[in-house]
């Protein structure tokens, strides 16, 4: 027991000593960043699907797959993204790695629970644009980092036999610091605005989920997980600088009056979505399935920024996927008891800018190595695409690496012998 709580006093202090930047996409500026958690190593590598669950993975996605697990269950996700950044004047490289989940979850007699964090946006980006046509020559500067992170309290369990129901309690926090800059050719001065908003808010997430035998055997697996709106708090604060521009001490502050104009305190809203999952597959040998998750428009506007021909409408993604085991208790071959999973998703992103619409797409792929029983590494792999040069905007290429940890342990157990 005492490893025990060592392994989940571990886990919790290497989350609160972990600083990261998990993203440095250009369309990370807008709302609460870009949106990096979308699922476990297992699930992203069958396309981000919601509907599936066993006893040995979590589902960090649909809380009544919780009621699914029957040991003590440790889980660690780390991802690695490389992402080529196309305009119609330029390309650049860019990459990052972090950590995408931690996670705890403890069966019990009548329902299972866990708890964890995870970086559910991130905010990270730097854009320079140069205007020489006029005088003098004007430079601008963009840069961004922060995000919104996610403590989780989660409970799954059977209501009737066939029948999963779960709900999760979740307490978002976080900061979104974003800095604007002008440079003027031969000025010895420049400006610099910056801007803060420190979020915090509770929302919550339901689901039920369905299982039924449909035949020796093939099980059909049903989902529905419900997103209630809910709103962020946002304190809000701006800084003028005049800076000099070759670094030498000297020039001035000031903070901008918000309460003046009615934004040291705003609301960000997050939008109500609801997502319905089916699937078909036969226990340990493989599984198919598909999701529909659909966001309602208008929420993400932080109202510190004015911005011009941004909107927030309606998004939407579709997940395809699945995986295949050659064979589960193969003695003579460890390649048999691999798990290969791939899958597809199509993401409506909901951001319009320009009139465009900011749309992602993915292709998947991933193994699970099971060792020393039920432990296991799973690694992930996806290649795809997101945003458009249209409108001199920014279309991303990205190719991301993932590397998940699942252990499983059994606690509570009584010796039969002394």
């Amino acid at each position: 027991m005492k490893k025990n709580f060592q392994a989940i006093f571990l886990i919790f202090t290497t989350s609160i000593a972990f600083s990261q930047s998990g993203s440095l996409s250009p369309y990370s500026f807008y709302g609460i960043g870009e949106n990096t958690f979308k699922g476990t190593i297992e699930n992203r590598s069958m396309g981000g699907l919601n509907v599936y669950s066993d006893s040995i993975h979590l589902n960090l996605t649909n809380p009544a797959a919780y009621s699914q697990i029957e040991l003590v269950n440790y889980s660690v996700g780390v991802d690695y993204n490389n992402s080529r950044l196309n305009s119609d004047n330029s390309n650049e490289n860019t990459s990052t790695a972090n950590v995408n989940y931690l996670a705890v979850t403890v069966p019990t007699k009548h329902l299972v629970f866990g708890f964890g964090i995870i970086p559910k946006s991130s905010v990270g980006y730097l854009l320079q644009s140069t205007d020489e046509s006029k005088t003098p020559k004007q430079v601008d500067r963009y840069e961004g980092s922060g995000g919104v992170n996610t403590a989780f309290l989660t409970f799954g369990f059977k209501a009737f036999k066939k029948i999963n129901l779960g709900i999760s309690a979740n307490y978002e926090f976080g900061s979104l610091d974003h800095a604007n800059s002008r440079i003027l050719e031969g000025i010895e001065l420049y400006t610099r605005v910056e801007s803060n908003s420190s979020v915090s808010g509770v929302n919550f997430v339901y689901s039920t989920l369905f299982r039924e035998k449909i035949s020796n055997d093939l099980t059909l697996h049903a989902s529905y997980i419900f997103k209630p709106n809910s709103k962020l708090s946002s304190k809000n604060s701006q800084i003028l600088y005049t800076i000099p521009g070759d670094g030498s001490f000297g020039g001035d502050s000031e903070e901008i009056d918000l309460g003046a104009l009615n934004l040291k305190e705003t609301k960000i809203t997050i939008p109500a979505s609801n997502s319905f999952g089916l699937g078909i597959g036969k226990e340990t040998k493989w599984f198919f399935g598909f999701d529909y998750t659909k966001t309602n428009g208008g929420g993400f506007e932080n109202k510190l920024f004015n911005l011009k021909n941004v909107e927030y409408k309606e998004a939407s993604k579709v997940s395809l996927g699945g995986f295949f085991i050659p064979d589960f208790n193969s003695f003579t071959s460890y390649f048999n008891r691999i798990v290969y999973r791939a899958g597809i998703r199509i993401e409506k992103t909901g951001l319009h800018i320009q009139n465009e619409s900011i749309n992602e797409y993915g292709i998947n792929f991933g193994l699970g190595l099971p060792f020393q029983g039920f432990q296991n590494i799973n690694f992930g792999f996806e290649v795809g695409k997101r945003g458009t040069t249209n409108a001199g905007l920014i279309q991303e290429n990205f190719f991301s690496v993932r590397l998940g940890l699942t252990l499983n342990d059994r606690w509570f157990v009584k010796n039969k012998y002394n």
